[in-house]
């Protein structure tokens, strides 16, 4: 297996947005993956397997925090380590400069809620009504990297 992570490019758009349409009730758009690729406080990355896009990370920090805005690894790749590797590599960025990564997630994704607390991440909050298609709550959870 050769993973190997890097910056987004802009002729990854196409694998990149099809991962997020197979991942998300509401997936990312182009516009909000160029948006954040040229936000100067953003990270955006990709893993690549075998030489194709297998999945990607977008955060963003703000002052000494940071926030996890979207992860998605392609269906038939999952559970294969690449968003750990993912994860790892952009928390491994930050560190020093960041003290603190926070993120949403679906109360129903129950495999996403999993892979966050093996990444350490917390409980700290709900956000009613946060999500549409279908309409549901928040968790918000919080990793401490101080």
């Amino acid at each position: 297996m050769k993973l190997f992570i890097r910056e987004l490019k802009e002729e990854d758009f196409p694998e990149v947005l099809e991962i997020s349409k197979q991942s998300f009730s509401i997936p990312w758009s182009l516009q909000s993956f160029v948006s954040e690729m040229l936000n100067t406080q953003s990270i955006i990355k990709v893993a690549e397997f075998d030489g194709k896009i297998a999945g990607y990370i977008v955060l963003r920090k703000i002052l000494d925090e940071a926030e996890l805005l979207s992860i998605a690894v392609k269906p038939e790749l999952r559970r294969k380590g690449i968003a750990t590797y993912l994860m790892k590599s952009v928390l491994d960025e930050i560190k020093g400069c960041v003290k603190s990564c926070f993120l949403e997630v679906r109360v129903s994704n129950k495999e996403a809620i999993s892979f966050y607390e093996k990444m350490k991440f917390k409980k700290v909050g709900i956000r009613k009504k946060y999500y549409m298609l279908p309409e549901e709550d928040a968790i918000i959870m919080k990793l401490d990297l101080s």
